[in-house]
């Protein structure tokens, strides 16, 4: 339990500090988000530094070993908008690389904070289950480009849909999200039954957001796919 709250405060603090950062691109994006969050910048950004910290600190008093895994996002994003060699451009310049770079720190710390606060370092395991996390998370920021698409064309950030188009990106998600379908194959009993549901899930919001739609519904059904998915854990059991 402890564990689902450190994840949840980093998950709270991470997603606010983005929308903050994200407030330019919101005029084109979601001018109804910026309105909201322009008068409150000061509130949420003290909320998420104070959740941040939180989060630091359990961490410290249950497992401090994985104190280095709870610091991923601070640490990924400095490496993500630094300029580490002359004549290299920043990690941020490199379309992809911020839904790698997001995926990747998402599926180490939902996948490494709970093995190590269990004690239970088994590699083939973590390797799945990350590998599943990474793609669901890859997937879900491809999305969000594609919502952002006409912000980030006139800024002139260069994400897969702006580079693809549309309707690449939705085959390109749909053959990525097809990559996990040998996972099932490793799971036994309900473990197995709520994979495949996430997994045809996918399916389904990937299509259902290959046209426009209304951007709080974007959040509604992918950021609420695992709410869905703990909802399920906690009806079944």
């Amino acid at each position: 339990m402890l564990t689902c709250a450190i994840v949840f405060l980093i998950a709270f603090s991470v997603y606010s500090l983005d929308k903050i950062a994200d407030l330019d691109k919101d005029i084109i994006n979601m001018p109804q988000r910026r309105s909201f969050l322009y008068g409150r910048k000061r509130l949420v950004l003290s909320s998420s530094l104070a959740a941040y910290g939180l989060a630091a600190l359990l961490t410290l008093a249950s497992t401090p070993t994985a104190l280095p895994i709870v610091l991923t996002p601070i640490i990924a994003n400095a490496f993500y908008g630094t300029k580490l060699l002359p004549g290299v451009p920043r990690l941020k310049d490199i379309p992809v690389m911020k839904n790698l770079v997001v995926a990747s720190t998402w599926a180490l710390i939902t996948t490494l904070l709970p093995a190590m606060s269990a004690g239970c370092l088994e590699p083939f395991k973590i390797a799945i289950v990350g590998y599943f996390i990474f793609v669901k998370t890859f997937v879900d920021t491809a999305l969000y480009d594609m919502r952002d698409v006409e912000g980030d064309r006139q800024n002139g950030v260069r994400t897969i849909p702006v580079i693809l188009g549309t309707g690449r990106t939705t085959a390109l998600l749909m053959a990525v999200n097809s990559t996990l379908l040998f996972i099932p194959a490793f799971m036994q009993g309900e473990v197995k039954l709520f994979t495949v549901i996430l997994i045809v899930y996918g399916y389904a919001y990937i299509l259902y957001f290959m046209k426009s739609r209304d951007p709080l519904v974007l959040d509604f059904l992918v950021e609420g796919e695992w709410m869905l998915a703990t909802f399920l854990i906690l009806l079944y059991f």
